[in-house]
């Protein structure tokens, strides 16, 4: 009889543990503090340009087990956490003014890939974020293939490790190639603003169709979807100007240069809407 009723417990217990969810990743400690708001127009500018530049779901990582992010809106972090751009994030009208500064210490051997499950586990016990995923249909863009085929360049493969060089002279010879390409971009920045005024470029090493179609969503102020059916990693540069009167100056004309075409479409874009969140943290 005893056997029985051990062997029923330990049934019982395998049980619950099977139906237990596995417990989400969490920073091993964290600090979240608002942003001394120096100069609010500085603080802008910065945080547009940082919005611009990440892609969906990048949380950056300064040191191998620590991750800064200064000037963070809650928008952006609600944003980051879900890996989707602000514009898909649904909720109160002020989550762009509060602004906040987070040092985390991240467990030694995280997966990258676990950052944002991380701060998704530290806005929500913190800021008491509760949220769901929703989809609607909206007016945007397909990037697809141009009549006459893509021109894109290829994506060079990662650098090869210098060999016979030490540590710090690898430094310095990353640092010799960093400032020769701030160099040569300042200079044709500085030819284009001449000959014609203000543009704006962007440009990649390396960047799949997916990934530029999440970055053409700001420059179409539309969703964009990729609808290429390329799979590699290519080389891509976009140049748009601000002068509407220069003629082969809009997005539509940066993409047509590459080979590529934006197709007007009804596209389908995930959402997260915001249930409810607090505008200041916890404690630390």
């Amino acid at each position: 009889m005893r056997y029985v009723v051990c062997a029923a417990m330990a049934l019982i217990c395998t049980t619950l543990r099977a139906q237990t969810p596995p417990a989400r990743p969490q920073f091993e400690v964290a600090s979240v503090r608002p942003t001394v708001i120096d100069n609010p127009r500085l603080l802008q500018v910065s945080r547009e340009f940082a919005r611009n530049v990440r892609r969906p779901g990048e949380i950056p990582m300064t040191d191998p087990d620590r991750v800064r992010l200064q000037n963070w809106a809650l928008l952006d972090l609600i944003a980051a956490a879900y890996s989707v751009r602000s514009t898909q994030v649904s909720g109160p009208v002020w989550l762009s003014d509060q602004v906040f500064d987070i040092e985390a210490k991240v467990p030694v051997g995280t997966p990258k890939e676990e950052l944002n499950a991380m701060l998704q586990s530290l806005l929500e016990e913190r800021f008491g974020l509760k949220v769901h995923r929703a989809t609607q249909t909206e007016q945007g863009f397909a990037l697809v293939v141009g009549k006459n085929g893509p021109k894109l360049i290829p994506a060079e493969p990662p650098p090869v490790p210098a060999q016979g060089l030490t540590e710090e002279e690898q430094r310095a010879q990353n640092m010799q190639k960093l400032q020769s390409g701030l160099a040569a971009t300042t200079e044709r920045m500085q030819e284009k603003l001449a000959a014609v005024g203000a543009f704006n470029t962007q440009s990649w090493r390396s960047i799949t169709m997916e990934e530029l179609a999440v970055q053409l969503m700001r420059l179409a102020e539309a969703p964009v979807v990729d609808e290429t059916g390329l799979t590699g990693k290519y080389k891509v540069t976009i140049e748009t100007w601000k002068d509407a009167d220069v003629a082969g100056g809009t997005v539509f004309d940066a993409v047509e240069k590459l080979g590529l075409k934006l197709e007007p479409r009804k596209v389908t874009v995930e959402t997260v809407v915001v249930d409810q969140v607090s505008k200041m943290p916890t404690p630390n």
